[in-house]
């Protein structure tokens, strides 16, 4: 969709209802990742995946933090099935919190030290460059659309968690071996739980780590226990390391995609935003959850291809990894805008299967009242991240911004 179509005044006048305006973050981008591609054979469209394809019992809606915003009726790009998103309500104390721990990144000696092979800048410069960023226009917007029943103090708690993720997700681009293990061990046994006798040495940054992790135990004993599991997947992710050998199958690719595109961390945090106790591990929940991974893997590629290739030709990314350059590769097309289809196609099939599920375990009762609250948040979460990625300047770039 062309921007010259809809303006920022157009598009936030219709993206939601009016009662929620004063609560709503405006819309200043709309990026259109497919805009090349062909995608007409692509029909029927997707299935539409709404609250109403839940039982009753996950039906009811809740505004206190969070509302609808609606994508195809303010004129958005929406390559999806899903209906619309939810926007959560406390999205400036997300960003402010998110923001202060930027800021002790950037100013922290030991990220500096920590330097990148690809590209020669640290991790204090990482997170500089962020800071550079309009606030509202920062990856740290991310929480918003992703989580959006959060509570105030969880949102905040989340936003800071997402900056430390996205931070040491450039860990293992660090070519110090000796530094980047004792930083990271460091950084790790914070997250654990710190030991004692350490209060007068700490720096900034590990004050903050270790506010972060007391918040999320506080939290847990408030209600819910999710907070240990997202502490614990930020530490998973934070070892996570670059593939180390081609991919021969998009399985295989999957596979590994699920850990690099944080999803155990993504819905962890959606555990932890509607402070529930549900077992994530559950076998009734095994396939759901897997399918889920794979969509926001699948999205995720979709929306970052043309920033990632751009990067990559220009040295700063050692790896292309993504589902848009495995299709076309594994299935030796001829162009990106036909892999871009290509991988929409399985987007598109990836969402009738999370239909089909949804379904089946309605069919066979299979879910208590609390799994299937979790399943509605999971959901809501699939369709916040297509929102993100097609309002947020980090992938459109300034090619997608809106006149006025």
């Amino acid at each position: 969709m062309s921007s010259t179509t809809i303006s920022q005044e157009s598009v936030n006048a219709k993206i939601t209802a009016p009662t929620n305006q004063k609560d709503l973050s405006r819309v200043t981008h709309a990026y259109d990742w497919l805009q090349d591609a062909s995608i007409e054979f692509l029909n029927p469209t997707p299935p539409a995946l709404s609250p109403s394809s839940l039982p009753l019992v996950a039906q009811s809606e809740d505004d206190t933090n969070a509302f609808d915003v609606f994508p195809t009726a303010a004129g958005l790009p929406w390559h999806t099935g899903f209906l619309g998103a939810r926007q959560n309500r406390h999205w400036k104390a997300g960003l402010k919190s998110s923001t202060a721990a930027l800021e002790a990144f950037a100013r922290s000696a030991d990220m500096s030290q920590l330097v990148r092979a690809a590209d020669g800048k640290s991790l204090a410069d990482v997170a500089a460059r962020h800071l550079r960023v309009a606030e509202e226009d920062r990856f740290t917007k991310f929480p918003t659309y992703l989580w959006p029943e959060a509570d105030e103090e969880r949102t905040k708690l989340l936003a800071v968690a997402m900056v430390l993720a996205v931070v040491f997700d450039d860990l293992w681009e660090a070519h110090e071996e000796a530094k980047l293990d004792t930083i990271r061990d460091d950084f790790v046994r914070r997250l654990k739980g710190r030991a004692a006798g350490e209060e007068s040495s700490k720096t900034e940054l590990q004050a903050l780590i270790d506010s972060v992790v007391d918040g999320f135990k506080d939290q847990d004993r408030i209600a819910g226990d999710g907070g240990q599991e997202v502490i614990a997947r930020v530490v998973d992710f934070s070892k996570h390391v670059p593939p180390q050998s081609e991919f021969k199958s998009l399985d295989d690719y999957f596979t590994y995609r699920y850990v690099d595109v944080a999803a155990p961390f993504l819905i962890a945090g959606t555990k932890f935003s509607i402070s529930s106790d549900v077992r994530i591990e559950d076998p009734k929940l095994a396939t759901i959850v897997r399918l889920a991974g794979d969509h926001i893997s699948l999205v995720n590629d979709l929306a970052s291809f043309e920033k990632e290739f751009r990067e990559f030709e220009a040295g700063e990314l050692r790896n292309l990894v993504n589902a848009v350059s495995i299709v076309r590769k594994l299935f030796g097309l001829q162009s990106w805008s036909s892999a871009k289809a290509f991988t929409y196609a399985m987007q598109c099939e990836l969402e009738t299967r999370i239909k089909k599920e949804v379904e089946r375990l309605e069919t066979i009762g299979a879910l208590d009242a609390e799994q299937w609250r979790f399943l509605k948040a999971l959901l809501t979460m699939l369709a916040g991240n297509v929102f993100y990625s097609t309002i947020a300047s980090r992938y459109g770039g300034e090619g997608a911004k809106l006149p006025p």
